[in-house]
């Protein structure tokens, strides 16, 4: 049923992981391979197939990341396509970034839905409470078995976002210079490991940021001994990892 089909993911703190795992499961088992890996060599998908994108809404659209490797990815005509957009608010234009990209490639996007996950952004704000993230995974799981139900019977719905001004990315060397290492490092190198863009390079025993940032805040968020801070602020601030993920099932595969 699924042959030539695959769901691509990309995450950082694992809420997006974690959605791809639990639609691999429920559409028996699809294969799954991360975004951040190189793209087949030869065509995939095509009559019968599914191809699926799983990835986090940064500042309202798609990961720098995700666009490149959509833009790489040889994919067959008749082939059907969706995505699962994890956030932390609604109103992103994520779906609608995507679904142009494909045009561009002469594709379309058959499936598209947001899902609001656990707000982790501690750059800016205190991550949501453990007891909340919780309830809202348990909810979210009911909502992801639905989701599979529909893409298994190829319904096309896409729920669309408007687009809006993205300026994240304009002066990428500013998005990291706030992250340091505090004494306390451990010379772990999870950091260098888990960062999906390889943003990080262990100089010394101590990371170094390479400006070339997503703002995934895997480092961050990951980090055994919380010896990684951005700027002051996130010094009383929680850490949020997906608690149903685990570090190594995020490390790069290749």
């Amino acid at each position: 049923m699924y042959k030539s089909s695959c769901i691509y993911w990309f995450s950082g703190t694992g809420n997006s992981l974690y959605a791809a795992k639990q639609l691999s499961g429920a559409l028996g088992d699809m294969p799954m391979a991360q975004i951040t890996e190189e793209p087949p060599r030869e065509p995939i998908g095509g009559e019968g197939a599914v191809v699926g994108f799983v990835f986090p809404s940064y500042y309202h659209h798609m990961p720098r990341a995700v666009r490149a490797f959509v833009e790489k990815l040889e994919i067959k005509p008749g082939t059907y396509i969706f995505t699962i957009v994890t956030m932390g608010s609604v109103g992103h234009g994520s779906i609608t970034a995507l679904n142009s990209t494909l045009k561009e490639k002469g594709l379309r996007l058959d499936y598209g839905k947001g899902l609001k996950m656990p707000d982790n952004y501690v750059l800016l704000y205190n991550p949501s409470d453990p007891g909340k993230c919780e309830k809202l995974l348990d909810k979210n799981d009911e909502s992801l078995r639905r989701f599979a139900v529909e893409i298994a019977a190829r319904k096309k719905s896409v729920t669309k976002f408007p687009l809006v001004l993205n300026t994240m990315y304009k002066n990428i060397e500013s998005l990291d210079v706030k992250f340091t290492a505090k004494d306390n490092c451990t010379n772990c190198n999870l950091c260098e490991k888990i960062c999906p863009v390889r943003n990080i390079k262990t100089t010394d025993g101590k990371p170094e940021w390479l400006h070339h940032c997503e703002h995934c805040v895997a480092c961050i968020s990951w980090c055994p001994a919380r010896a990684i801070e951005y700027g002051s602020k996130t010094k009383t601030r929680n850490r949020y990892c997906n608690p149903r993920i685990k570090a190594n099932e995020l490390i790069r595969k290749g």
